[in-house]
């Protein structure tokens, strides 16, 4: 009763767009620019790398059937095109922290794991970034799969040691050299022998999520790794 009463005094808005919402996350244009987005497949059964044929079953990429991967697979729920590029932007540059909830049910509604992971960890920030941004993304995004997964979200133990570069500015190979040996984990033994699952927002060259994944396989974790967002090659 209470709440459609505050429905009738403040009639819930878009958090992207701030128009009016008659159902869901968002209203429907915005909707239907997210939801246009999605990866339904088929794709890497390993590294979730879209393929191009729509005909094709999911199967192993050539760079997966040849280099063994630090997880043992990753998932990305929208491609970083047209209204997912500007929910992103808005959410993470512009300061709109409203987004992290509708955003990250949307990454949670689009899970599919083998296994039920023991703990969820967010890439995180460095400490300097954080302060100047004022919030994780990618931690407000895991508390949201943590509550539909029910597992523990766990943010104190991986750490970024460097305050390195922001990666949208470097190439490929940049961005390699920029995040190594950038992450470590203040607690080994709390991730070994645990399937972990590696939460960020975007997914772009895999520099970032390659070298937490190294850091996390190392200390004895099974690593799945999961974005909101990945560019996505046409």
């Amino acid at each position: 009763m209470l709440a459609e009463l505050l429905d009738i005094f403040f009639p819930p808005v878009c958090p992207l767009c701030e128009g009016g919402i008659a159902e869901g996350l968002f209203c429907k244009a915005c909707s239907e620019g997210l939801s246009s987005q999605k990866i339904l497949g088929p794709k890497c059964g390993v590294c979730g790398t879209p393929f191009v044929s729509a005909s094709s079953p999911d199967h192993t990429c050539g760079v997966c059937q040849t280099q063994k991967m630090p997880f043992v697979n990753f998932r990305s729920a929208l491609a970083y095109n047209g209204a997912v590029v500007e929910a992103i932007h808005s959410f993470k540059y512009g300061g709109k922290v409203i987004l992290g909830r509708p955003l990250g049910q949307l990454l949670a509604e689009s899970i599919n794991l083998p296994v039920t992971p023991d703990l969820i960890i967010p890439v995180p920030l460095h400490k300097k970034r954080l302060r100047t941004r004022g919030f994780n993304q990618a931690l407000l995004l895991a508390r949201e799969v943590s509550r539909r997964l029910g597992a523990r979200v766990d943010y104190t133990n991986l750490k970024r040691l460097k305050n390195t570069a922001q990666q949208v500015k470097l190439k490929t190979d940049e961005r390699r050299e920029n995040v190594k040996g950038a992450f470590a984990l203040k607690r080994p033994g709390d991730v070994k022998g645990r399937a972990v699952l590696l939460i960020d927002d975007v997914y772009t060259t895999g520099a970032t999520m390659m070298e937490c994944s190294k850091v996390l396989k190392k200390a004895g974790a099974e690593v799945h790794a999961l974005t909101l967002a990945r560019t996505v090659k046409v």
